[in-house]
């Protein structure tokens, strides 16, 4: 197990009031989630600050700081979303009254943040416009208030994956983030045997990646897959839900015997050069499967990066796992189907159409691309099976026919050999939904629907 830093300093708390907050010089760290925070929230933070103005003290939350030994900036690691609004009150403030002294005061962070992200940019815009639409609200009474009396428990630790901890646990426990914020912590708190710069260096493929792309990854691929693959209901992934993608750390040196195999594969493998060099994908790189248990730290990050790949690939129809030479086969009609299918915008078509993706992505993940051309049409006719036969599809109809003890995605997990899967047999429909026109006479066209 790895040794304890004797040298590394306990965490510390202090409350700092917002004129004491604002004037340190924070920076927000590469790795943090998009400022996210609506008009309705700072809407609901300034009549909370009116609401409270009598009062000697108003405790707006805890901002969780990291600070390493060689850096004078502190890095949020938790409270950014309020941090960043109390900051836009301030400049809105500022710029109202800028002869007032209760203001004159300087704030480092307000000319050093800079933002590259999409949605952060668009959300500082349009909650800054709202509180220009309120600064009349604050008197001069209410300014004080704000400055001094508004206050934050701010947390220094100097150790980042201790910082990641209380990020962790917090989070978990009060308004939750999306699940796989979480396992980002989690798994950052896993490497603290890597330096930080190494660690920026194998989150940067993550944090490059589009926030809503990883959620829906999560959510719609990867946790239906590790679910429906054993029988589970898939139909929410939550934080209830993140411990199926946590798993053992292989620094740990009493393994047990089934994951003695995986750090066998690592050490071949050198998974660590790997992601730091950023190896390309002709190179070997580790072995991982969507339904196999988690391997932690550097490993999971490493997972997302390769497995999103394939996530983007499935979903984009034009890609070469859809490209047939020829055009009068099964899987091209399916494909071409798919590809104008004029209900697909209908919200239980779209549930079908993600069981399509994700069986043929948990196929290509076990089998690679071998026999495709007889393996999607199999895919489609059973995912889609829904809704020829129901009127309306709704979420639970998707997830019981995906779990069934004889569904397509169990009989995959169960299976040595692409011939193994290829005997799966679909039963002729016998009543039919009546809601998908198009798609019954492909089923008619292949025997699929008795009538």
């Amino acid at each position: 197990m790895q040794k304890l830093n004797k040298n590394l300093q306990k965490p510390t708390a202090a409350i700092f009031n917002i004129k004491k907050l604002l004037q340190c010089n924070f920076k927000i760290a590469a790795y943090q989630r998009p400022y996210k925070w609506s008009v309705k929230n700072v809407n609901d933070l300034i009549d909370d600050m009116i609401t409270f103005q009598e009062k000697n003290a108003y405790r707006i939350g805890t901002i969780i700081i990291y600070r390493g030994k060689k850096k004078k900036i502190k890095e949020i690691v938790d409270g950014q979303q309020r941090y960043l609004t109390l900051l836009l009150i301030y400049k809105a403030l500022k710029e109202n009254e800028p002869s007032n002294t209760l203001l004159n005061f300087d704030v480092p962070s307000l000319n050093n943040l800079e933002f590259d992200n999409a949605i952060s940019i668009a959300n500082l815009k349009a909650n800054y416009a709202h509180i220009q639409s309120r600064v009349t609200d604050f008197d001069e009474g209410l300014i004080r208030f704000f400055l001094e009396k508004c206050e934050f428990v701010q947390v220094t630790i100097t150790d980042l994956g201790e910082a990641f901890q209380f990020f962790d646990s917090q989070n978990s426990r009060g308004k939750a983030l999306y699940p796989h914020n979480l396992l980002k912590a989690f798994h950052l708190r896993e490497m603290n045997h890597l330096e930080e710069p190494e660690k920026i260096k194998i989150i940067a493929h993550w944090d490059k990646t589009d926030p809503q792309f990883l959620k829906d990854a999560f959510a719609n691929y990867f946790f239906k897959i590790r679910n429906w693959s054993t029988g589970k209901s898939a139909s929410y992934f939550s934080k209830d839900e993140i411990s199926v993608f946590k798993g053992v750390n292989l620094l740990d040196n009493q393994l047990y015997p089934y994951a003695r195999s995986i750090a066998i594969n690592a050490k071949y493998v050198g998974l660590k050069q790997q992601i730091l060099y950023d190896f390309n994908d002709s190179q070997e790189h580790f072995p991982h499967q969507l339904d196999a248990f988690t391997v932690n730290g550097e490993w999971f990050f490493d997972f997302v990066k390769h497995k999103s790949k394939m996530v983007e690939a499935i979903k984009d129809f034009t890609n070469d796992y859809y490209n047939f030479d020829d055009h009068n086969s099964k899987a091209f009609e399916v494909i071409n189907k798919l590809n104008t299918y004029t209900k697909s915008y209908r919200t239980g078509d779209k549930y079908c159409r993600n069981l399509f993706e994700v069986t043929l992505l948990y196929y290509i993940d076990k089998f690679g691309e071998k026999q495709l051309e007889k393996v999607i049409p199999l895919i489609f006719f059973w995912a889609y099976r829904p809704r020829i036969k129901l009127t309306a599809v709704r979420l639970e109809s998707v997830d019981n026919h995906a779990r069934h003890p004889n569904s397509l995605i169990r009989l995959i997990k169960e299976s040595l050999t692409t011939s193994q899967v290829l005997i799966y047999r679909l039963k002729p429909i016998t009543k039919i939904g009546g809601n998908s026109d198009e798609l019954a006479r492909l089923y008619t066209e292949y025997k699929l629907i008795q009538t």
